[in-house]
């Protein structure tokens, strides 16, 4: 007797802490399954996708799942991640998960070698009567080259002990054709991130995700606006951490969740190789996250000196400048507690014009110079160059400066071209060098365009007044 199983709210795929020796890290999955649970979570998912089944051996995804039900001990269901590569596997560990106190198994399609129609039917209608466990079918074909067919999932639904069916296809079209076609006959679980208002408010019933490690409060709280009928608040909601989900999606799952629980004091170990090599996840993604987490007020903001206003000599001492390149130039300077600008303007033919040539092409690691533009392939005239005064070391200053900054700064000199402000023969025969600062304790990027466009704008009108 198949005992009943219902997919309700969200369901962490969680990942598997190894230590640096590869081993399971115990203490680190049961701090996990804590967390989750304390926030809300309605079940876990241990060996799925996320939970980097492939490189376990079986013995290793029994222990895994053995000390799941243990630490979750009843509080929530267990749904265990048992797909393999064969079904006589496949079943073999199901049913394991079933003898152990799991409430249902997640079943990925078979991968490597895609089956015809036939044998996805065949594989899971086979483990299916096999097994006394309810079975989550679990499409993602991106790992697995092959999407489950709707007419074989709906051929399916009609077995008992088969519940639901997890898309993590990321394809919303697909996924709504699956939550049409199964209406009233099995509930479709979204498994992909990204995609999760458009799923919810189109009527998948519950999810399983790779950042319900790191944010399943959130997910719950988007899911009961949606069901209340207040959709703005749950499309501002999906806005807030939809940056976050793509993070994670797109840098493979595991290796981007335990960086961003490690950032929460959660020891969720290390990935295995491949998956932990070099280049797989970069300094400057881990920065992204870490600006995510701070935004959603999941870990303490660091702390960056303010704004300042620096003279321009000081960016040219870091390309071995001296102050005579400024000679008969005009200078403006303005600040606002955003952004600190200091704007140079000469001629081409003088020693400014030789400096921004100095400054365009021989670059100063942590200072690069960069051409202003209004948008791409349209500089701003006169010749414009913009140079951080304070030396870029991450992405978070980077994507700061090199953006908002920029764009801000490429407005103010448009509208003074606009309102008649810079003679028509500076336009031509003269160049620009801004030496700009931005606050790093900023978070609204928009906030920084118009600090950027009235910093400069003054500057600027010290100039051409």
């Amino acid at each position: 007797m198949v005992k009943p199983f219902v997919p309700e709210g969200v369901m962490p795929a969680l990942v598997t802490p190894f230590n640096k020796d590869g081993d399971l890290q115990e203490d680190g999955l049961r701090q996990l399954i804590d967390y989750v649970i304390g926030k809300g979570a309605t079940g876990i998912v241990p060996g799925g996708t996320t939970g980097e089944f492939v490189y376990m051996r079986t013995e290793e995804r029994k222990k895994l799942l053995r000390l799941a039900v243990e630490f979750a001990d009843g509080r929530v269901p267990v749904v265990a991640g048992t797909g393999q590569t064969s079904t006589g596997a496949t079943i073999e560990l199901t049913r394991f998960a079933q003898d152990i106190g799991c409430d249902a198994a997640l079943i990925i399609s078979p991968y490597y070698l895609r089956p015809s129609a036939k044998g996805y039917y065949e594989y899971y209608s086979t483990i299916a009567h096999k097994c006394d466990i309810p079975i989550i079918l679990y499409n993602i074909p991106q790992c697995t080259l092959g999407s489950i067919p709707p007419g074989v999932v709906e051929d399916l639904a009609e077995i008992d002990n088969i519940v639901a069916i997890k898309d993590s296809s990321g394809n919303i079209p697909a996924t709504l054709e699956l939550i049409q076609k199964l209406r009233g006959k099995l509930p479709v679980l979204i498994g992909h991130d990204e995609c999760f208002l458009s799923a919810i408010a189109a009527g998948a019933q519950a999810a399983i995700l790779a950042s319900g490690n790191v944010i399943p409060h959130i997910w719950l709280e988007i899911m009961k606006k949606v069901r209340e009928g207040d959709f703005q608040g749950a499309m501002d909601l999906q806005h807030s951490v939809q940056t976050l989900a793509r993070l994670i999606t797109r840098n493979g799952g595991a290796p981007p969740v335990k960086a961003a629980l490690k950032m929460m004091g959660i020891k969720a170990g290390r990935s295995r190789m491949p998956l932990d090599s070099g280049g797989t996840l970069t300094p400057e993604v881990k920065d992204e996250i870490r600006m995510e987490l701070e935004k959603l007020g999941l870990i303490e903001s660091l702390s960056h000196e303010p704004v300042q206003q620096h003279d321009i000599s000081t960016v040219f001492t870091e390309f071995g400048l001296g102050p005579d390149y400024l000679e008969g130039a005009r200078v403006g300077r303005a600040a606002n507690g955003t952004v600190a600008a200091t704007v140079a303007f000469n001629k081409k033919a003088s020693p400014l014009g030789r400096a921004f040539v100095r400054l365009l092409t021989r670059a100063k690691v942590g200072h690069e110079a960069l051409t202003v533009i209004l948008e791409p392939n349209l500089p701003v005239r006169p010749s414009s160059i913009m140079v951080p005064t304070r030396r870029i070391t991450s992405l978070r200053q980077a994507s700061l400066f090199y953006g908002p900054v920029q764009s801000g700064a490429a407005r103010a000199v448009a509208s003074r071209i606009a309102e008649g402000r810079i003679p028509a023969e500076d336009l031509s025969s003269g160049v620009l060098i801004m030496a700009l600062d931005v606050d790093l304790n900023t978070r609204d990027r928009r906030v920084v365009v118009a600090a950027a466009q009235e910093a400069v704008g003054a500057a600027l009108a010290q100039i051409w007044g």
